[in-house]
């Protein structure tokens, strides 16, 4: 454990905050805050592992199991206002009806609440009667409790990954830095040279010489300089370029449902960590490693001068990284203030404009504008606040200083009226006081900033360290959509049944009903078969678990004949065309959006397979035909293009499977009639989800799927 997180200045023992990092785990992170509180400390990510948390949050109920498997014991209770003081704090509070934090303390007319959600926060009593529901969990250790820090250490070597030519390119500033560093110090002897030896002396000739000395060391100081500055830039260019490329690639390469549990704005904000992470480790590691050698020469060269004047100096240092450290808290606390409230209004930014259709029709937009301004005016306030704490500190830098400096003036000068000092030495001293007071206070601010990159290198983490989908971790994900390209069902052998799924069932956590249960049927090489059933009953569930996109709790799962839970899913999913409600068009031409961006795109084939979705004739009433720009999102098209458009794509990959969700809802009957016709006579298995008659009565068989069963299997007529 880093010394600074286990210094506490006060009486009593320190809550810690544990921020969540998804949508609804607030109720483990409050949990994960006693927790440490009372000794057992344990990452987020191992808790959210062990409780099994859902997607749609946890219950107080789920919350106590949770509690019980950590050892600790649990007292729900109802407690009002004038009761939250007996309560034995921290102590969980249900929260604005669909929220937990943590109560840490209760004062005469306020609370310190401990929000996973935004912060700490303290609250006057009349206003927390708006947010508390009157439910209150308290947690304390029983007799299996035991006291231990299960935390996986967060190494820096594990969120940068392979980088090539880091350590070299690092080498080589520090030797440019380091002999410019070696340079500058020669100024100072130099000035000495002049006054004790050409202004007494009046040697003419010396001065000409030393003047023809500076000057090449001015160049030189130059130089190194020049080349210094090149390479940092080099090199903060090339790793940012090689590390933003790791992480975007582990990060495309997560489990679907990490996605489905965090805003688009958090993600975004966390992936942009390594930008501020980056700038510290290129451009303050290798300064503060020179700023600590600067520390130790001029020290030494200091002591040699005056070791009583050397002290004035050192202890100035000690009392500003006394400061450091006791404010480090507070510091801390506002990065990561204005660390959330900028990722909130990005997310709330991103989901206007995406949602802006539906604002304007339904008159929501002054609504959505008030909440921008309200969290606009957050994130400025934190920002002030983390400014106001910098301005402090600069000055406290200053003033102590300005009085170092004062000091060894004064001491200074009555050592030269003393005759123990020269002037030279004097002004020598004082140069070099100057660089080491300079130098400390830098190396003392890099340090706590390295530790304050402890914020970044947690949201970091939450992408990096989270283990990818396994199909990515084994070979042959590289290849084009061509090059997965066969033909569709001229070449195609009787597999039998395509799909087989058996005993299957599936939720998202243990404390919640199962989406389906034990569920079992098969599709055979060429059977088209409708999946019907309520909105919510599981359908598309189902589909994403044929896919691999989710984990099965129990049972078997076999396409092509492959169990998808020890097969290759990156191979088998290059015979699988779909077509799910959620599927997006992306900025580019139709013809891109048809071949998925591919680099060897086959025109011929693409044209075939919007012909295939009934979209070629529209396609080529645009101007531009193929070539058209369709905008993010697909907003220049129609809700039936869309779907057409994304069919065609689906085809594209010459599939050996369709699954389609709700892949025809926006077409007219007549197209409906036409898709379902050309695509019964490609002659490959079809899973429909839908709603529609027409087309269910399109089916070879119709499944219901009914509380998480199948309630029919049967044939359905053409």
């Amino acid at each position: 454990m880093n010394v600074v997180e286990t210094l506490n200045f006060g009486w009593s023992k320190k809550l810690r905050l544990v921020r969540q990092t998804e949508a609804a785990e607030c109720g483990i992170a409050c949990l994960a805050m006693i927790a440490d509180w009372h000794g057992f400390k344990m990452s987020l990510q191992q808790l959210r592992s062990q409780c099994d948390v859902s997607v749609h949050g946890v219950t107080l109920a789920r919350l106590v199991e949770c509690a019980n498997e950590l050892h600790l014991g649990a007292r729900a209770l109802h407690a009002d206002i004038s009761e939250l003081k007996h309560l034995a704090t921290p102590c969980v509070l249900h929260w604005d009806m669909n929220h937990f934090v943590v109560l840490n303390k209760v004062n005469r007319n306020s609370v310190e609440i401990y929000d996973p959600a935004t912060g700490v926060k303290t609250l006057p009593l009349s206003k927390v009667s708006d947010h508390y529901t009157g439910v209150a969990l308290e947690l304390s250790p029983n007799h299996k409790f035991v006291k231990k820090d299960i935390r996986d250490k967060i190494r820096l070597k594990d969120l940068i990954g392979k980088t090539i030519g880091f350590k070299s390119s690092l080498l080589r500033i520090f030797l440019f830095a380091c002999v410019l560093e070696l340079l500058m110090l020669i100024g100072p002897l130099i000035n000495q040279l002049v006054i004790d030896e050409v202004l007494v002396g009046l040697d003419i000739s010396l001065l000409t010489l030393i003047i023809f000395a500076m000057l090449i060391v001015a160049f030189m100081e130059a130089m190194v300089g020049l080349a210094r500055d090149w390479c940092s830039i080099y090199l903060a260019v090339n790793f940012n370029m090689q590390w933003t490329a790791n992480v975007f690639n582990h990060l495309v390469r997560l489990p679907i449902d990490w996605f489905h549990k965090r805003a688009i704005g958090d993600i975004s904000a966390k992936f942009d960590s390594v930008n501020v992470i980056q700038s510290m480790i290129t451009n303050n590691i290798i300064q503060a490693i020179l700023d600590a050698i600067l520390v130790v020469v001029t020290l030494v060269v200091m002591l040699i001068y005056s070791p009583a004047l050397t002290s004035v100096s050192v202890i100035t240092a000690a009392i500003y990284a006394l400061l450091r450290v006791t404010w480090f808290d507070a510091f801390r606390k506002a990065e990561e203030n204005t660390w959330e409230a900028s990722t909130r209004e990005q997310s709330h930014f991103l989901e206007t404009v995406q949602g802006m259709t539906s604002l304007r029709i339904n008159g929501s937009i002054m609504w959505r504008e008030n909440t921008w301004r309200n969290l606009n005016v957050n994130r400025r306030n934190a920002q002030l606040h983390e400014n106001k704490l910098a301005m402090i500190y600069g000055l406290l830098n200053k003033s102590l200083i300005s009085i170092s400096s004062v000091t060894v003036l004064w001491l200074g000068a009555n050592a030269v009226l003393a005759g123990t000092f020269s002037i030279g030495m004097f002004i020598a001293f004082t140069t070099f006081q100057l660089r080491f007071s300079t130098s400390i206070s830098s190396l003392i601010d890099k340090v706590f900033e390295y530790r304050m990159l402890s914020v970044y290198n947690e949201r970091l983490a939450d992408i990096v360290l989270t283990k990818k989908e396994p199909s990515f971790d084994r070979e042959g994900i590289k290849l084009t959509v061509n090059e997965m390209a066969k033909s569709i069902s001229s070449e195609e052998e009787d597999l039998g049944a395509v799909v087989e799924v058996e005993k299957v069932s599936f939720g998202y956590s243990r404390s919640e009903k199962k989406i389906l249960d034990s569920v079992s049927f098969s599709i055979g090489s060429d059977e088209v078969v409708a999946l019907v059933g309520k909105s919510g009953g599981g359908k598309t569930t189902l589909a994403k678990l044929l896919l691999g996109l989710y984990k099965p709790n129990k049972g078997t799962i076999r396409l092509f004949g492959e169990d998808i839970a020890k097969g290759d899913m990156a191979e088998i999913r290059k015979k699988v065309g779909t077509v799910f409600q959620d599927d997006q068009v992306f900025n580019g031409s139709i013809l891109e959006n048809i071949s998925f961006f591919s680099q060897q795109v086959d025109l011929e084939h693409a044209v075939r397979c919007a012909q295939l979705a009934n979209i070629h004739t529209d396609i080529m009433d645009l101007a531009m035909g193929y070539q058209t720009l369709v905008g993010e999102m697909g907003g220049s098209l129609s809700g039936g293009q869309k779907q057409r458009l994304l069919l065609a794509r689906a085809l594209y990959k010459n599939p050996k499977l369709l699954i389609l969700d709700e892949a025809t809802s926006h077409l007219d009957v007549t197209n409906e009639r036409e898709i379902s016709k050309t695509l019964r006579e490609l002659g490959i298995p079809i899973l429909q989800i839908a709603h529609r008659p027409e087309t269910i009565a399109a089916a070879d068989r119709v499944i219901s799927l009914e509380g998480g069963r199948i309630v029919k299997d049967v044939p359905e007529p053409v």
